[in-house]
């Protein structure tokens, strides 16, 4: 499959990259691989806990399907809108195929991301890069035909920009989807607010974490959780309260002697949020 050349817009109008070193293959005609067997391969890889992404296009027509260890997550095309599978192999008759196996992280990252806000990062790279690691950065970071992979400030995969590019980054984590995110953080810290008190402790933890993350400031109550009701201020932003209320709850549980993974919130890790906010290893 040729390289798309990413579009200046909003949100992703074009397949991203993914890393072709686990190509299954690549650029097949379905004149010669007709959809029928297709089809019947694709269902015998998700027997087999497939993980990974199958493309589809003709002419400026594309299709996108995810797979994490066997689930199909589901197709889009343009803007993240949902194609059914049927609408695809009818839709692009004479198509183009590939199929790229990925870990389920980096299938379960572009599934998150397929209709995400692009934001642009100031200055060149690889200047922006100190603050993605700093805020904790989830999401794809584009510039040009490359596309790195990121999730909780680290790159999984993929390629990062040259060096003096511009970038774009697409990720849940942005102020067209704040309340998507604070009824998120809401829910969660209210459920383990439920199983363990968190008050006491967590007023703790913010007075140390304040200097790092203003917005903790126990005074200042931009971000105020009491008993385990969560609360915002409408002038800090995503980019502020997502990585303090990140750090913020890691001290709390770490002194409190908690697993996130032991307590009654296992069925929120679907949440596209849940992967935004860099809790999925925990």
């Amino acid at each position: 499959m040729p390289e798309p050349t990413p579009l200046p817009s909003l949100t992703l109008n074009h397949p991203v990259p993914v890393p072709a070193d686990a190509a299954v293959y690549t650029g097949i005609s379905t004149d010669h691989y007709p959809w029928t067997e297709v089809t019947a391969d694709l269902a015998v890889r998700q027997s087999q806990e497939f993980s990974g992404v199958f493309d589809a296009w003709q002419g400026p027509r594309w299709a996108r399907f995810v797979w994490t260890r066997g689930a199909l997550l589901g197709g889009f095309t343009r803007a993240g809108q949902g194609l059914s599978w049927a609408a695809a192999t009818q839709g692009l008759p004479r198509a183009s195929v590939s199929l790229t196996e990925l870990s389920p992280s980096l299938s379960d990252l572009l599934w998150s991301t397929r209709a995400a806000q692009a934001r642009a990062l100031p200055g060149a790279w690889p200047d922006p890069r100190a603050a993605l690691e700093r805020e904790r950065f989830h999401g794809l970071l584009i510039s040009g035909p490359h596309c790195s992979f990121w999730s909780s400030g680290r790159v999984l995969g993929g390629a990062l920009p040259l060096v003096g590019a511009t970038c774009q980054v697409y990720s849940q984590n942005t102020e067209a989807n704040r309340d998507a995110l604070l009824a998120f953080w809401q829910e969660l810290l209210g459920r383990i607010h439920r199983a363990v008190s968190l008050d006491a402790t967590w007023r703790q933890v913010t007075v140390r974490l304040a200097e790092q993350h203003p917005c903790l400031d126990p005074f200042a109550q931009d971000v105020h959780l009491g008993e385990g009701v969560l609360s915002v201020d409408d002038e800090v932003t995503v980019d502020e309260f997502r990585p303090a209320l990140v750090a913020a709850l890691e001290a709390t549980l770490a002194r409190l002697g908690q697993r996130l993974i032991d307590l009654p919130v296992t069925d929120l890790r679907d949440r596209p949020e849940w992967m935004a906010a860099g809790l999925e290893a925990r």
